[in-house]
């Protein structure tokens, strides 16, 4: 496991490598500390799920909602909606086209994403140029772990690299919103 300081020169340098090879990285957000890895990365996903004890669909975070409009199935009287939720940094489910995404990470057709607001994810995701998975570093049930000491004593053996920003003092995650038809309604 390595652990870098999210003021370090070279962490986008570093964080790239890692999600290029399949790496398992925690990294802070604009609400809480989030585990990922590439999208793409089956064993990753299933290391994740593992490590949080579920098997479970898991969102995925990217720099723009233009970077995968084309492949989500978006109602246009609810595009003004989405702007609005995904401008707040919150989490938008909705349906995608047939074959857009790996089906570790969605269910019933329906995947989650949001556009953090954190400059240091920002550049990561516009310089990655692809999504990556997004869930809370914590065992299933329990509150998310916002200090890096304590995620590295946790959870280190698991990980690839830590992005140390620091303790998150923020207990909550992002809210969540479900399009379904016609219909938005916060989940979370």
């Amino acid at each position: 496991m390595k652990r870098i300081a999210i003021n370090h020169p070279d962490v986008i340098h570093h964080t790239l490598f890692a999600l290029k090879n399949n790496q398992v990285i925690v990294y802070p957000t604009d609400t809480i500390y989030g585990i990922g890895t590439d999208i793409d990365n089956d064993l990753g996903i299933n290391k994740i799920n593992h490590l949080k004890n579920r098997q479970a669909p898991m969102s995925i975070i990217t720099h723009s909602l233009e970077s995968l409009s084309n492949k989500l199935v978006i109602p246009l009287n609810m595009k003004n909606k989405m702007d609005g939720i995904i401008a707040k940094g919150d989490t938008c489910i909705v349906e995608y086209k047939s074959n857009s995404f790996n089906s570790l990470i969605t269910k019933n057709n329906m995947i989650g994403f949001r556009v953090p607001n954190y400059p240091f994810l920002n550049t990561l995701l516009s310089e990655y140029n692809k999504p990556i998975t997004t869930t809370s570093i914590n065992t299933t049930g329990q509150e998310p772990v916002n200090n890096p000491d304590e995620i590295e004593k946790m959870f280190g053996s698991n990980i690839d690299l830590i992005i140390d920003g620091g303790i998150i003092n923020n207990k909550s995650a992002s809210k969540i919103y479900m399009f379904d038809k016609d219909n938005i309604s916060q989940i979370r």
